[in-house]
C-alpha cells in the first residue's frame, strides 16, 4: 500500500506549532514552580548583594521574600541612585505592613547592600552610609527592647546627620553633593516612624 505524501507545507508548519506548543507548555510550568518549601510559586532569584531585578516579583513590591532592590545604576548622578534605592525601601516599609524588629532590620539590610555599590561615587564624608545603615540593622536585630531598637536607629540618622554637615562645610555653595544623604537619612526616620507607631519589637 502506498504511503500518502504530507501535503505541501505541512512539515514546518507542524515543526513551529509543536516547537510553539513546547514553549507555551514549559513557560507555564515555570511560573509554577514551588519555591522549594510546597509554598506555592517561586517570588525571585536575586542577583546582586543578595538584591536585583526579581523574576516573579516586581522591586519594591509587598511578597514574601521581603523587600527587592534593582540593583542600583552605576553610571550618572549617584545620588539620584540613592534616590531610587531609598524610595523604594520606604515605600516597601510604609505599604507593607513592615512595623516590626525583623521586617524592618531585614529592609535595612537590603537597603545597606544597595548603597555599598553606590558610595565609593559619593562625597568622601557619605561613603560610609552603608556601613551606618547597616550597623543599624545589626543593632536594631538584637535589640531586647523596644528603646534598645530606636535608639539604633536613632544613633544612625544622628551619623548620617553629621556627615551632611562635614560635606556641607567643605563645600556650603553646592547643595547636591548632600542629596544622597538626606535621602539616607530620610529612610532611617521612615524606619524609626514604622517602629514606633506598629509596636516596633
Amino acid at each position: 500500500m502506498r504511503a500518502i505524501a504530507p501535503a505541501r507545507g505541512f512539515g514546518w508548519r507542524a515543526a513551529a506549532l509543536l516547537l510553539a506548543a513546547a514553549l507555551t507548555i514549559g513557560g507555564g510550568a515555570l511560573a509554577q514552580e514551588s519555591d522549594g518549601g510546597g509554598r506555592g510559586p517561586a517570588t525571585a532569584s536575586r542577583g546582586f548583594g543578595g538584591h536585583g531585578p526579581a523574576a516573579y516579583a516586581i522591586p519594591g513590591s509587598c511578597g514574601a521574600a521581603g523587600l527587592l532592590l534593582a540593583p542600583p545604576a552605576m553610571f550618572g548622578d549617584p545620588a539620584e541612585a540613592v534616590k531610587d534605592e531609598s524610595e523604594t525601601t520606604q515605600a516597601y516599609i510604609r505599604s507593607c505592613g513592615c512595623v516590626t524588629q525583623a521586617c524592618v532590620a531585614d529592609a535595612l539590610e537590603q537597603y545597606a547592600e544597595a548603597l555599598a555599590a553606590i558610595a565609593p561615587r559619593l562625597p568622601l564624608h557619605l561613603q560610609n552610609s552603608a556601613g551606618v545603615v547597616a550597623t543599624a540593622a545589626s543593632r536594631l536585630r538584637v535589640a531586647r527592647t523596644k528603646a534598645e531598637a530606636m535608639r539604633a536607629i536613632g544613633d544612625a540618622i544622628a551619623a548620617i546627620h553629621k556627615d551632611i554637615e562635614l560635606v556641607q562645610a567643605e563645600d556650603p555653595d553646592d547643595p547636591r553633593l548632600t542629596r544622597g544623604g538626606v535621602f539616607v537619612a530620610d529612610t532611617l526616620n521612615v524606619a524609626s516612624l514604622a517602629l514606633e507607631k506598629g509596636g516596633g519589637l
